[in-house]
């Protein structure tokens, strides 16, 4: 990349194998970044930091309600390929989030993903205000995260927060509501679950919070890296863990409405 190129959101994402894996898969370190040109663009970049080939390499893009894929490729170990992607113009003033999911096929066939999130501001957006910052324990067959949502404006937010996981990851529910004070902040607890027995290793997750706030939009990402870890009684542990979990969020919808209630009263 040109030292011209203005990164606006720059996000990275690794597909890490199991340490005992690690000399006979393939392995992308993929990035994404929104570039300010006339038409909003992408760009993706995956290298291939493992052993063995990934084959048919690709983006794929949800993008406000649009899908975008870039061409098939298959990165020997130690290639690089970058993919530019034009978007529609952002509808309104704000931040909008681009949602990628880098997928390829291993040495041995098997899918796999790499998920990115790049924020793409509209020319005439005003800053994201909102922090994030996402906390994710270790995980064997299921496990748990928080979010910190943390409101520095003077009057309160609302939206829904999405965590972005790649394959293999998943939460339930997929998304919440969201609403933080003025100057305030807002703990969100999460579920997560390893339904694709993952092998131990580190794997991607983000977190994203859509809110609206004076007619515009606007789109906070926060990143962190999900451990597996070998599973002991994992079986047996899941059930509780995932109680726990749910009853944590009900609890936190709750309080929402509480509060809420009492500032109609």
């Amino acid at each position: 990349m040109t030292a011209c190129a203005v990164a606006l959101a720059v996000v990275a994402g690794t597909a890490f194998a199991a340490p005992g894996e690690a000399r006979a898969a393939a392995r992308l370190e993929c990035t994404v970044e929104s570039r300010p040109e006339a038409v909003p663009t992408l760009a993706v970049v995956a290298r291939n930091a493992g052993d063995e080939p990934a084959r048919e390499v690709r983006p794929e893009v949800l993008y406000q309600h649009h899908a975008y894929s870039g061409e098939a490729a298959t990165l020997e170990p130690g290639a690089r390929r970058e993919w530019r992607l034009a978007l529609v113009p952002p509808p309104s003033p704000g931040t909008f989030a681009a949602t990628v999911r880098v997928r390829y096929l291993d040495a041995a066939s098997h899918r796999r993903s790499v998920p990115l999130v790049a924020q793409v501001p509209a020319p005439d957006g005003s800053p994201v205000l909102a922090r994030l910052a996402l906390e994710a324990r270790p995980i064997g067959r299921a496990g748990s995260a928080t979010l910190l949502v943390e409101n520095p404006d003077a009057r309160p937010i609302a939206g829904r927060v999405v965590l972005v996981l790649g394959d293999g990851l998943a939460t339930d529910p997929e998304s919440l509501p969201v609403e933080v004070a003025a100057h305030g902040r807002t703990t969100v607890p999460l579920v997560l679950e390893n339904r694709g027995d993952l092998t131990p290793g580190s794997y991607p997750a983000y977190a994203l919070f859509e809110y609206g706030e004076s007619g515009a939009h606007h789109a906070a990402v926060a990143r962190a890296e999900v451990s597996v870890v070998a599973q002991a009684g994992g079986a047996r542990a899941r059930p509780l863990l995932v109680g726990i979990g749910a009853l944590a969020a009900t609890i936190a919808l709750l309080a929402v409405a509480w509060r809420r209630a009492a500032a109609r009263a």
